[in-house]
């Protein structure tokens, strides 16, 4: 028999063993069905699981496990992911705190800090992924820098190399400060910041006036080379082939024509800074103008800057810099001007354009296959408004920046002769030019060209999203031609947030379809981001991080994960607030209840079998329950199968809480309550094949409290499966749709519902029983009435009911309104009447103080304009309740005076 009270850690703690010594979900190759596959998103090895980790793992559990229901093998295979910069950035924390670098620890020393540290962030991540219920595989766990996954990584550089679509060139990068590394275009984030607008003077180099520039970094014009204006401004027309003197740095620079200046923009001229603006970069290519970098990797301007600013961070410099512009006369004008930012995706720094020698991968060739396998529907994105924007970035792709300048990461396997390229290779390697280099694993005895024998390998790294590109097969121990290889790829669906669809998701779609000639799935369901219930995103300097494991503490995790998943409609971000959980726990609790209620109604240990029972035996309610409990099961399918688990969820609520619990175990107690072990018998079969066919279609979303409320039921319902997995999906034998019983059911429920909501009006104590008298309404509803009134008397706590014939209302009554009939219920006796005039009076006094708060709330022009647009809903729906609850007040008084 189950506890008095449902208490999730020790059943969390009971199933997760079983499970895991079961070896309940690893799955072999073989076999002639279809299995169901998913690799996990890798979480990097930075820490703790946070809750967007928790939603897409609770997303990808729903789909392991309804697809083992539905009876397919299945194989979801967990890991983590080295992180790159964002792992190296905590350790070099952890350092700091000690006073050290990585520098003065050595590359050596240093990667075996990161490597002691992942394994610990390992274990800590994995045991929360058990924690949370993961039907994972546990014997196929595999991290993105282990020996599997490094030989796939040489194995796809090697053949990227081999087909010339990797190269090593001289580009304009995303340079982060901090990090001190490039970035990738998509790594770079935005951010809208107020800034300033700088009018300088250039005057020409005869001395005379020149063109005014505006600028928002005014310390980068140390390194201008030119100023652009547009060949048809009429304003510039004598000035194109000009020399113009550069304000401080004195020296001569020309004014170009060129079309992509906006003359409309500014004062239509363009200072160009080749070395530290991407487009700058394009113009002075097209117009062969030199690059001064004026900047270093470290942010500190150099010496091409000047003696006078050579040394000082970027914000330094543009301070005196513009002090000293004021102070020669050249600066005209400041103005406000708020503008986007490109920021470190990682850390935040303003990124630094920068001119460097980086690794690059030439996209458009491996865009080609997966725009083709989009548009042909081998690979479809849920929701399908995904799929335009993923089009439209592949579309227009550009080259990707795939090294990185830090040491935690694949090493790219490229190592250069010495002897060709010089000393100057070992301490100015982003500087040199072209050197390509001989590809391999291990240092190479000779060189190809010359003979030498003393090596440097690159000193760069991977992007970590080289390796997480190939994660769909290299999990699978590619390169190698292994079974699980054959039978697992290509897998069946990825679930994954909307923020890494262009770092990640497209990325795989390229590298499987260039290396391994498929899709490496063909669906892919995105989901938002979780952020708090203001909407705003979850960070520890906000102070509103919501912690996966405090949560499942303190409510359940069967509770937290079905808050989760109740909001998580396709694509949409999740507004999170503690309190959404609390609905979820009273449901667990609900479900625990209304089993004990059953399990003490069922007095022998045997299978009530519903099949064998006559069909005559059902009565209404009956006939009702199994019509709705088959309309569920399909509807919970469909909706899993159209990748809405959150319209899953809310069906299974809906039937369980609002039809199942509510309605019919409380009219079930009329005939267990009775005499008739016929009828008990009939109940019995109908409350375990409903409630034992629910769990297991509920199982995905809530798996612990699931399989131990199955496995109580699981003698009466004759299964013998050792866990709801494989038990298998509820399948009903007879088609049990009945419109007839449910159109009847919604009737009656619609009247027990209106003399509800009366009791509660006239605050009539919960135990007393009332007389009701009808009139009115149809044939069939009063011949339904006079049926089925032992459901009223039940449910509404009616002592006596009857129908009038001549519709006259009995003295001192109110009246309650449902199915076309008035519902007549004598107060008298009842309630006291002049006691529940005054109270009502009073509590209208306080009700309708409160709607005025409100009602100046809502009218604050203030309020309306700067709260989040989720706060001024709420105030909206807590002032429309406020509303109709003095409504509601003031009409029962009036009632109750007449």
């Amino acid at each position: 028999m189950l506890e008095d009270k449902y208490s999730p850690g020790p059943v969390e703690q009971k199933w997760s063993a079983r499970w895991r010594s079961a070896d309940l979900f690893h799955g072999e190759p073989g076999g002639a069905e279809k299995p169901f596959v998913m690799v996990i998103p890798p979480p990097n090895v930075t820490g703790a699981l946070h809750v967007g980790h928790a939603l897409d793992n609770t997303l990808q559990d729903i789909y392991a496990r309804y697809r083992r229901l539905s009876g397919r093998p299945v194989c979801w295979v967990p890991g983590t992911d080295h992180g790159g910069i964002a792992t190296q950035s905590v350790m070099e924390r952890q350092l700091k705190a000690e006073k050290l670098t990585r520098h003065a620890l050595g590359r050596e020393r240093f990667l075996a800090r990161m490597q002691a540290w992942t394994k610990q962030c390992k274990s800590t991540i994995l045991g929360q992924l058990e924690r949370l219920g993961c039907a994972l595989d546990w014997r196929r766990e595999a991290f993105t820098m282990d020996e599997d996954r490094a030989e796939a990584v040489h194995e796809a550089f090697k053949a990227l190399w081999e087909r010339d679509l990797v190269y090593r060139g001289e580009r304009m990068v995303n340079w982060c400060v901090r990090c001190g590394t490039a970035l990738s275009d998509i790594e770079v984030e935005f951010e809208e910041r107020k800034g300033h607008l700088w009018h300088i003077h250039y005057p020409a180099a005869d001395g005379g006036r020149g063109p005014v520039v505006a600028t928002t970094r005014p310390e980068t014009m140390l390194g201008d080379t030119a100023v652009a204006v547009n060949p048809k401004d009429a304003r510039y027309q004598g000035l194109v082939g000009k020399s113009l003197r550069l304000p401080l740095a004195g020296r001569e620079i020309p004014v170009v024509g060129d079309e992509y200046v906006d003359s409309d923009f500014g004062t239509g001229a363009l200072k160009v800074t080749p070395a530290h603006d991407p487009n700058d970069f394009e113009i002075g290519q097209r117009h062969k103008l030199p690059s001064v970098t004026v900047i270093s990797p470290d942010g500190h301007m150099t010496a091409a800057a000047g003696e006078a600013y050579a040394g000082l961070s970027r914000e330094a410099a543009r301070e005196k810099v513009v002090e000293d512009l004021k102070a020669g006369g050249f600066l005209e004008k400041v103005a406000d001007y708020p503008h986007s930012v490109g920021v470190c995706y990682r850390c935040g720094q303003a990124i630094e354009p920068m001119l460097s020698w980086q690794w690059f991968v030439r996209m458009e060739e491996l865009a080609k296959p997966a725009i083709i396998a989009v548009d042909s529907g081998r690979f479809r994105l849920y929701p399908d408004s995904w799929t335009k924007p993923y089009r439209d970035w592949l579309s227009k792709i550009r080259d990707w920046c795939i090294s990185r300048q830090i040491w935690w990461g694949h090493r790219i396997p490229v190592w250069y002769c010495v002897k060709c390229h010089g000393e100057r290779i070992k301490t100015d390697f982003h500087q040199v030019a072209g050197a390509r280099g001989v590809l391999s694993r291990e240092e190479p005895s000779s060189c190809p060209v010359c003979g030498g024998g003393e090596f440097m390998q690159d000193p760069d790294v991977l992007d970590t999203w080289f390796s997480s590109a190939l994660w769909p097969f290299s999990v699978f121990r590619w390169p190698g031609r292994t079974p699980e290889l054959k039978f697992f790829y290509p897998t069946s669906l990825l679930v994954t947030g909307y923020e890494i669809l262009y770092l990640w998701v497209a990325r795989m779609q390229m590298m499987g379809l260039t290396l391994m000639g498929e899709v490496p799935f063909p669906e892919c369901l995105i989901h938002g981001i979780v952020r708090d219930k203001h909407g705003k995103k979850m960070s520890k300097s906000l102070g509103n991080v919501v912690d996966p494991l405090v949560m499942m503490d303190k409510y359940g995790t069967d509770a937290f994960r079905f808050s989760l998943i109740v909001q998580a409609h396709p694509g949409k971000d999740i507004p999170f607030a503690e309190s959404s959980i609390t609905g979820s726990r009273n449901f667990a609790n609900k479900l625990w209840n209304s089993t004990r209620f059953v399990l003490m109604n069922l007095p022998q240990a045997k299978p009530y079998d519903l099949g064998a029972l006559d069909a005559k035996r059902l009565e209404l309610c009956d006939r009702w329950v199994l019509a709705e409990y088959q309309a569920t099961l399909a509807q919970v399918r469909q909706k899993l199968d159209a990748y809405e688990p959150a319209a899953a969820a809310d069906a299974l609520y809906g039937f369980l809480w609002d039809r199942f619990c509510a309605w019919y175990v409380e009219l079930a107690k009329i005939r267990l309550q009775g005499a008739d072990e016929g009828a008990k018998d009939t109940v019995r079969a109908v409350l375990v094949e409903v409630l034992s066919g629910t769990l297991r279609l509920l199982h995905p979303f809530m798996p612990f409290i699931t399989e131990e409320l199955h496995a109580a039921l699981a003698p009466f319902a004759g299964v013998k499966a050792a866990s709801v997995v494989e038990a298998g999906l509820p399948r009903p034998g007879a088609d049990r749709s009945d419109p007839a019983a449910c159109r009847e059911m919604a009737t009656l429920m619609e009247i027990v519902a209106a003399l509800r909501s009366l009791r509660s009006q006239l605050n009539v104590p919960p135990g007393l029983r009332i007389t009701v008298v009808g009139s009115g309404g149809g044939s069939e509803v009063r011949a339904l009435l006079a049926k089925r009134a032992d459901y009223l008397k039940a449910l509404a706590h009616v002592e006596s009911l009857s129908q009038s014939e001549d519709g006259v209302r009995p003295p001192h009554s109110a009246t309650a309104v449902a199915a076309g009939m008035s519902f007549f219920v004598p107060l008298e006796g009842v309630i006291d009447l002049g006691r529940e005039c005054e109270r009502l009076r009073k509590e209208i006094a306080r009700a309708e103080g409160d709607l005025g708060k409100l009602a100046a709330k809502m009218e604050n022009k203030d309020f309306l304009a700067r709260a989040p647009q989720s706060e001024v809903e709420t105030g909206r729906q807590q002032y429309d309740a406020a509303r109709s609850r003095v409504g509601l007040l003031k009409e029962t008084l009036r009632m109750l005076s007449a």
